[in-house]
């Protein structure tokens, strides 16, 4: 007796496609990609475990994930200026059928989002910028008193 179970699709439905998975982990879960590669998703996550390739492949596209985001949050806080464009069209009354009349395309400005702003200073400056003021400064008081224990306890 062999003992052997299904056969592994690592090798035909995973591998081929390490390079599309880093591209697929932009927009889907884990379990998307696994329906999308014709795996069972408690396949996908033991192939996870025991390829790093495709590990790496998932942290990649997470990692390019995240450095977008934060790029896309970056604007959002700061405000940006961009084009919208916009297609009118009318019933052709000798056809009956919509036509195009004209394209316009007009130039406008995003506002800054506080809301944007406020959470990227509250990852980037969790010193100075928290929900709760007074836990900020409890936490300030806190590392000061134990920066003071070790000063003494060095003596």
């Amino acid at each position: 007796m062999s003992g052997r179970g299904r056969p592994n699709k690592y090798k035909t439905h995973v591998e081929p496609y390490l390079d599309q998975i880093k591209d697929l982990a932009l927009t889907m879960t884990e379990e998307q990609i696994a329906e999308t590669l014709g795996v069972a998703y408690s396949s996908f996550r033991v192939y996870k475990q025991q390829y790093s390739a495709l590990n790496d492949a998932l942290q990649k596209g997470r990692k390019d994930l995240v450095a977008e985001l934060k790029s896309v949050l970056i604007k959002k806080a700061k405000g940006f200026i961009y084009e919208e464009k916009t297609i009118i069209e009318e019933v052709n009354p000798e056809t009956g059928e919509m036509e195009i009349v004209r394209r316009e395309t007009k130039i406008k400005y995003a506002q800054p989002d506080v809301a944007a702003g406020n959470l990227l200073l509250k990852n980037y400056d969790k010193e100075n910028w928290a929900n709760d003021p007074q836990a900020l400064e409890l936490r300030r008081k806190e590392l000061e008193l134990n920066e003071r224990k070790l000063e003494a306890n060095e003596w």
